[in-house]
């Protein structure tokens, strides 16, 4: 573990509070709508629902982030990742350009089955 992991995990928890004070802040306003209360206390309900919102966010991520052994793993999972050998740009476009070959062959055998069933159906079926 360097000092740049728990920089890294850091980061990671911040980012994690962001998306859960946004998922929070996207419920909340949703009460809010059907319940009325938004148009009921449209002066401090912005104000309530993201407040709460990043206390939820903040509340949650202290919860999850508190627990040693879930931090000591978080860091081992980022020391695995710093020892990944990432593919060149050449080999990254090379593959890409065998995914989308792959695909489009496939896409083309898939529109001959299904017309070849559709006129099958056609056929046996009434109209």
């Amino acid at each position: 573990m360097t000092k740049s992991d728990s920089a890294w995990l850091a980061y990671s928890y911040l980012a994690l509070v962001l998306v859960v004070a946004y998922v929070f802040y996207q419920a909340i306003y949703t009460l809010g709508v059907y319940t009325m209360w938004v148009e009921r206390y449209d002066q401090f309900y912005p104000a309530f629902s993201g407040i709460a919102s990043v206390t939820l966010g903040l509340l949650t991520v202290f919860v999850y982030a508190r627990n040693e052994a879930r931090r000591e793993y978080h860091l081992s999972v980022i020391a695995e990742v710093r020892k990944v050998r990432w593919p060149s740009i050449e080999n990254t476009k090379k593959m890409t350009l065998i995914v989308a070959v792959v695909v489009a062959i496939f896409s083309v055998i898939l529109f001959v089955f299904d017309s070849i069933w559709l006129w099958v159906l056609k056929m046996f079926l009434p109209s």
